[in-house]
């Protein structure tokens, strides 16, 4: 069997046993799941990078420390994910309260399908698509935004969620559900807010006829 088929578990053990190498490949395995995760939460490119990275060395130098009999490593690294994106935003990330707002639109709609089949003159679109639904999602309270991530970003089932977060089953439910509307509301105030920016504003005395061409 080849590194690269090896279990979790099995490459920790190796890792622990001397082969440090072998920490090469969870990284791989690893790394884009971490970043998107953590992405949803921060801003700022360099920062996911650094903090990404961060969440690594962080699982590297305590790898002793993780317990195959206590859950999977998935679950303890993003675990490691969260706790450093919590560190990071501090006390001074704003938490507005999710609730039921308007008619849902599904996060799977919102999200853009990142395939060239879906649209391959579409590149560019799909990227600020991409951005105004992550910029949303900041805005979201640090829980919710982690659930959702870790959903529709990671394809985690909710079981698996429930697990990293520590949360029962019906509670990540609950927070995937009220997210969604959540999202959904703060991407209709971005959409109006930027129609409202491209519209002319009318000058007095000048009919808003002529503010049209």
């Amino acid at each position: 069997m080849t590194i690269e088929g090896r279990t979790d578990e099995e490459l920790v053990g190796l890792v622990l046993g001397g082969d440090r190498e072998s920490f090469a490949v969870l990284v791989d395995r690893y790394k884009r799941g971490i970043t998107n995760f953590i992405g949803a939460g921060v801003r700022v490119p360099s920062d996911v990078a650094d903090l990404a990275q961060e969440t690594f060395l962080r699982a590297y130098a305590h790898l002793g420390t993780f317990n195959p009999n206590l859950g999977r490593f998935s679950t303890w690294i993003y675990h490691i994910a969260r706790n450093v994106v919590r560190t990071h935003l501090g006390k001074s990330l704003r938490r507005p309260s999710a609730q039921e707002l308007g008619d849902e639109r599904s996060l799977e709609n919102a999200i853009p399908d990142p395939s060239r089949e879906a649209d391959p003159s579409g590149g560019v679109l799909r990227a600020e698509a991409e951005s105004e639904v992550r910029a949303a999602l900041a805005e979201l309270p640090e829980r919710t935004r982690a659930v959702l991530s870790l959903r529709y970003y990671n394809d985690m089932e909710y079981q698996t969620i429930a697990e990293t977060m520590g949360l029962s089953l019906g509670n990540v439910k609950t927070l995937i559900h009220r997210g969604k509307l959540a999202l959904a509301q703060k991407l209709r105030e971005r959409e109006a807010s930027a129609v409202e920016a491209l519209e002319p504003r009318r000058q007095p005395g000048v009919p808003h006829a002529l503010l049209v061409f």
